[in-house]
């Protein structure tokens, strides 16, 4: 892959077409979503500072600011990102492949509760990136891989090496079990079930008439304790299917691994 690439420019209109859609998106829900609400709460002109309250059902009063110390949690974050869009590309190790998943899961998910979703990016599109230097970092970097590796030729890169869904799934596929066969029709079903799904459910949000299915993306049952139990019992469902069926979750229903595959080449 290469600058000569002549892909490389209808890959980045893809990518400016999923940026659009996740501003009508953010459009259509006036400023309000999964629940959240984004609004500033005091702006000082001399030291410059701005703070932001957010207000979410999954993470209740979460308070960000721009000179706020910087919580170990999102150092640690911040690292495993710059693992995953940095190691692949220079070992294809099995065992650092491991840590790594191990710590998508851990540190990622569990601890930080940290990945892309519609949810969060329909936020950014609507409200701006977070102000917090270390948590920019952290939202510029899992963008880069979701839209811009595909681009040049790394294809799924944010979903096999930074979703902490899509590492649970993974390490679940590699338990020993007789994985299912699944015909090339059906899979080409199911991958078409996924499009159409994602199209539904971007028409709903667009049109105003239903956008609370952003909350039931798998990505929040990390956060068992505060999100509904039928959540949680849906993403242990789909990792446990995932035992047979590798990835079957990001392969046939994710709606956010949908919208990323616009910015993939003969997608």
């Amino acid at each position: 892959m290469c600058w000569k690439d002549r892909e490389i420019i209808p890959r980045l209109l893809r990518v400016i077409a999923c940026i659009l859609m996740l501003a009508a998106g953010a459009a259509a829900r006036s400023g309000r979503l999964f629940g959240c609400d984004l609004r500033p709460a005091t702006l000082s002109q001399f030291p410059i500072s701005c703070h932001f309250h957010i207000d979410c059902w999954l993470f209740p009063h979460f308070h960000i600011s721009t000179f706020s110390p910087v919580p170990t949690p999102r150092i640690a974050a911040l690292a495993v990102l710059v693992a995953a869009a940095l190691l692949p590309l220079l070992t294809r190790s099995r065992r650092w492949r491991m840590a790594l998943l191990l710590l998508d899961i851990a540190v990622l998910g569990f601890w930080n509760g940290l990945f892309l979703s519609t949810a969060r990016m329909v936020g950014w599109a609507g409200a701006g990136l977070p102000a917090a230097p270390v948590d920019l970092a952290a939202a510029l970097l899992m963008l880069a891989m979701a839209f811009l590796y595909p681009v040049f030729g790394r294809a799924s890169h944010y979903c096999l090496n930074a979703c902490p869904f899509g590492a649970a799934q993974e390490l679940a596929g590699r338990l020993p079990a007789r994985k299912w066969r699944l015909s090339p029709t059906l899979i080409r079903r199911l991958e078409s079930f996924r499009r159409l799904l994602w199209a539904a459910l971007m028409l709903a949000l667009w049109c105003g008439s239903y956008g609370r299915w952003m909350e039931w993306e798998l990505f929040g049952s990390f956060a068992w304790r505060a999100v509904p139990p039928l959540l949680t019992a849906l993403a242990v469902l789909f990792v446990a299917l995932s035992v047979f069926v590798p990835r079957a979750y990001c392969r046939f229903i994710c709606p956010t691994g949908a919208l990323f595959k616009i910015s993939e080449s003969n997608q």
